[in-house]
């Protein structure tokens, strides 16, 4: 018998109990209660709701991103270096179930595909990786990459060394293909962009535009060394249609983030303000919606919030006070796909948001 059930059954039986033990009794078992009736904890707006679609153990599920078929959901997955650690997963939405793809990565992360279908992953840890993935829709699962040694058990997992080593959360390709952009999601890290054709690594410094780094290995100090222009802590970008790139600045504890807009498509790159609200405290992940014209925001904050912003009015879209929201992704039917990372009670979840 549920808690709630029990409770019901207590009050409507119990033809001894006072009104004052029943009130305390009711204010006792209010907090399991509440637990018992929302099993997510997701709190969602009118017309919202949410289904969980795949449950975590030990996985720490972060960025998400679809197929071009939209039929598999790729997971990266924010886990230790280890060769039994998972860090990337493909879910099967169709048949609902799930392989990991790749093991032994530090922490991965950032998550975007290519003009091919090509997925980059990137690692979330000081001497980060980029990591190229082809065809990884019919990659065999069960994939080890030893980041020491730069091998891995596939010959479509392959390092991009020229991408540069350090914390890669945020990855965003130029609507032409031209350029991956990168970030480094460090307390006073740069901005980067690595040339698709000839490899060659940039950062961008606040007044000279880009500038070549020579020796990729060593971005982060060159960076400093030709006072690259930084930034307290990129953790996600955006492409927009239009080709403009959004960074989620999620700033830190004495620093409310802000989310910046890059326009690198004349001659000198220029960069300002897009988004700044004393309601969006750390932004943290991205996501583009074409079907609704919608920036997705997530707020790695307490209570963690989903944020959708039309351009002009900001709605608040979900909330957990339990959990992390990560990794929002959005399909082109509107259907909105979530994470709730660190879970207080229960597993890691993956879930599916669908407007009623």
């Amino acid at each position: 018998m549920s808690l709630l059930l029990a409770a019901s059954y207590l009050f409507d039986n119990d033809h001894h109990m006072t009104g004052r033990l029943r009130l305390f009794t009711l204010l006792a078992l209010a907090p399991l209660l509440a637990s018992c009736t929302d099993e997510i904890g997701l709190t969602t707006a009118p017309g919202w709701r949410a289904e969980p679609i795949m449950e975590w153990d030990d996985a720490l599920p972060d960025m998400l991103l679809l197929s071009g078929d939209e039929k598999q959901l790729f997971v990266s997955c924010e886990t230790t270096a280890n060769m039994l650690s998972p860090s990337l997963a493909r879910i099967h939405l169709e048949r609902k179930s799930r392989d990991i793809l790749i093991y032994g990565l530090a922490r991965a992360d950032g998550l975007k595909m290519d003009s091919r279908g090509d997925l980059w992953l990137g690692e979330e840890s000081e001497d980060g990786l980029v990591i190229r993935i082809f065809s990884p829709e019919t990659l065999p699962p069960g994939q080890r990459l030893d980041r020491d040694q730069l091998i891995s058990s596939h010959t479509d997992i392959t390092p991009v060394l020229n991408a540069g080593r350090f914390s890669h959360e945020g990855l965003a390709f130029s609507k032409n293909g031209e350029f991956l952009y990168l970030a480094d999601e460090w307390i006073e890290g740069c901005l980067y962009r690595m040339s698709l054709t000839s490899g060659k690594l940039e950062v961008l410094h606040k007044t000279k535009g880009w500038l070549h780094i020579n020796t990729p290995i060593d971005a982060r100090f060159k960076a400093e060394v030709l006072h690259g222009r930084l930034f307290k802590r990129i953790e996600d970008m955006e492409t927009l249609p239009d080709g403009r790139i959004l960074l989620a600045e999620t700033g830190s504890k004495e620093y409310q983030g802000r989310i910046w807009i890059l326009d690198g498509r004349g001659v000198s790159p220029q960069i300002s303000v897009y988004l700044e609200s004393p309601e969006i405290h750390h932004p943290d992940n991205l996501e583009w919606d074409s079907s609704r014209g919608w920036l997705w925001i997530t707020d790695d904050h307490s209570p963690s919030n989903l944020w959708a912003y039309d351009g002009n009015k900001l709605r608040k879209i979900a909330s957990h006070s339990g959990a992390e929201i990560t990794g929002v992704e959005s399909s082109r039917d509107g259907t909105i796909y979530l994470n709730l990372q660190h879970r207080f009670i229960g597993p890691d979840l993956t879930l599916k948001l669908m407007s009623q």
